[in-house]
């Protein structure tokens, strides 16, 4: 048989001690092949973890569902329809971190090739098979994508000659050329033979979803528990070498992997990880979106304003998590300042310009538990819709009563989540996998909050002490300030990013990882993506799989299998 010869792929069973495979004979003037895939000896399997929101919840007893994202527009025109029905008290209900549990039966949207790839027995469903692997649990719409590429590509690295898959030269030999993937440290590329070498594993495609609405230190628990599923999987009913598998994350999902290899004895079990625009050091959008509602589709499903995602967030740790940490420093024209202030300018002029920052120090005690300046995270008020006693005192947005006018259990409540939250911070600071790769963006044309500025229509000589006495809830004040009323509203997003993450705290893994790819749009000459997308393009999928390659050369483990 040439180089040149025709084949075909013959499905092949596999009973953890033998492969088998069928084909019927025929003439030798036929010129196509039968081509039977071995499954390597060595397995190292990819782990996705998603973003916060990309986990399909459910409520537990089996109540329905609590969280799944709309899968295209009828979907989605479907739910925005059943959200806007909904209030802050209806949304506090559904999404409580105690009530709901990770929702596996989500769509997993299968291509054709990856039908075929996962087809390994007559009896086996390949969508069963997907679903195994846990990518039911997440929004197929933001990461069907990513894992079918994955599992097309890793299932064929090599063509029979031995040389690179078409689609591997595509995605990653051709891609490396042009732009290095946006590498910020000194780049080797992947080689032909480097492929060979790699190619002497299998990588299946895991996925492992969370409940996003709890503590990372709780979702942590559950990636434990199935990175340790997978590997005795393969180890126990298919026979295989499988001790470690390598971490893909999304936003959020980069909190709970580094969570992960910090705790005792399980750095071992992680190969390597690639972190995708991750909120490193937190994310200004939270506060502007707990004082104003969120954007986009968003503000439907989560909050159109303050009301909204206030009583969902405040019981939920996990969200409150991606708030800036003590770390985070905006980037100002004097240097590195604190992230939140309030701003006059008049026609950009230095002189008239005045400007107060808001809660310097510690962020967790001088903004997220402040109780009484205009400008803290959290109004008490809007906290606990639930509670009909104080329900209309509560929701009135033009109230100036200050917290401090009343005992308040609803915001004892929301200290001890918020706390949880600053334990975590602390937990995780600085602390990165040793074999680590990461990405972010910092484009133009997808700005984020690299700080939250209240734009003042009028000045004063000193914003900080003012008493509210209007609140629209979508980021517009009216402040007294002495016997002077002025108008505020949080200004638009400032700073290169991804819509959410600015860069900033997408490029804060820097001194800690092997090596950044940095991402700054079409004016670079790369994709340009939204943060909950930034997995769906060309460019970001052959960088996977250039780090995964990378990774798993790096970590040395394939020379024991060389020397075997």
């Amino acid at each position: 048989m040439t180089e040149n010869t025709p084949t075909r792929e013959v499905r092949s069973e596999y009973d953890g001690q033998t492969v088998r495979a069928k084909s019927v004979l025929s003439p030798e003037g036929f010129p196509v092949r039968a081509l039977v895939k071995l499954y390597p000896k060595r397995i190292i399997p990819i782990v996705f973890i998603p973003g916060i929101m990309g986990t399909n919840l459910r409520v537990k007893n089996g109540k329905g569902h609590a969280w799944r994202p709309p899968n295209g527009k009828l979907a989605g025109l479907v739910q925005v329809i059943q959200y806007l029905g909904k209030d802050a008290a209806a949304r506090k209900k559904v999404l409580h971190p105690d009530r709901v549990e990770v929702d596996a039966d989500g769509p997993v949207g299968l291509t054709s090739k990856v039908e075929k790839q996962l087809k390994g027995a007559p009896d086996l469903d390949p969508e069963k098979l997907a679903r195994l692997f846990g990518w039911g649990e997440l929004h197929r719409d933001s990461y069907g994508r990513i894992l079918n590429t994955l599992q097309e590509r890793l299932h064929d690295i090599l063509k029979i000659d031995g040389t690179p898959d078409d689609a591997w030269v595509q995605l990653v030999l051709e891609q490396q050329k042009i732009h290095q993937f946006g590498a910020e440290k000194s780049f080797e590329e992947i080689t032909p033979d480097d492929l060979k070498r790699f190619a002497n594993a299998a990588y299946p495609v895991h996925a492992v979803g969370y409940n996003w609405l709890q503590s990372n230190n709780v979702s942590v628990l559950r990636l434990v528990e199935k990175i340790d599923a997978i590997t005795d999987f393969y180890k126990s009913t298919l026979n295989k070498d499988c001790e470690k598998v390598i971490l893909i994350t999304h936003s959020m999902g980069g909190l709970v992997a580094r969570a992960c290899t910090q705790l005792q004895g399980k750095s071992d079990k992680v190969l390597g990880v690639l972190h995708g625009v991750m909120p490193a050091i937190g994310a200004p959008a939270t506060y502007k979106r707990m004082r104003a509602g969120f954007e986009g589709v968003e503000q439907v499903l989560l909050g159109r304003n303050a009301a909204e995602a206030t009583a969902v967030l405040t019981q939920a740790p996990g969200p409150m998590e991606l708030l800036p940490t003590a770390e985070y420093q905006a980037k100002l024209p004097g240097g590195a300042q604190h992230w939140l202030r309030a701003h006059y300018s008049r026609e950009k002029i230095p002189e008239n310009e005045v400007t107060s920052f808001l809660g310097q120090g510690d962020p967790y005690d001088q903004v997220y538990l402040n109780k009484a300046d205009w400008w803290r995270l959290v109004k008490s008020e809007l906290i606990n819709p639930l509670n009909e006693d104080r329900s209309t005192e509560r929701n009135q947005s033009t109230s100036s009563t200050t917290d401090a006018d009343y005992a308040d259990p609803d915001f004892a409540n929301y200290s001890k989540a918020l706390l949880v939250a600053q334990e975590f911070h602390k937990r995780i600071k600085g602390q990165y996998h040793e074999n680590c790769h990461a990405y972010y963006a910092a484009d133009t044309a997808q700005s984020a909050w690299g700080e939250v500025r209240w734009a003042a229509k009028t000045a004063v000589p000193d914003f900080v002490q003012g008493e509210l006495i209007h609140d629209d809830l979508n980021g517009a004040v009216k402040v007294k300030f002495g016997e002077q009323i002025c108008a505020l509203e949080i200004a638009g997003p400032d700073i290169p990013g991804d819509g959410t993450v600015p860069e900033l705290s997408g490029q804060a893994p820097k001194p800690f990882v092997r090596q950044i790819f940095r991402h700054e749009g079409k004016r670079k000459g790369h994709v340009s993506y939204d943060h909950q997308g930034s997995y769906s393009n060309d460019l970001t999928a052959g960088l996977t799989l250039y780090s995964i390659v990378k990774l798993t050369l790096n970590s040395g483990i394939l020379d024991e299998v060389n020397n075997a």
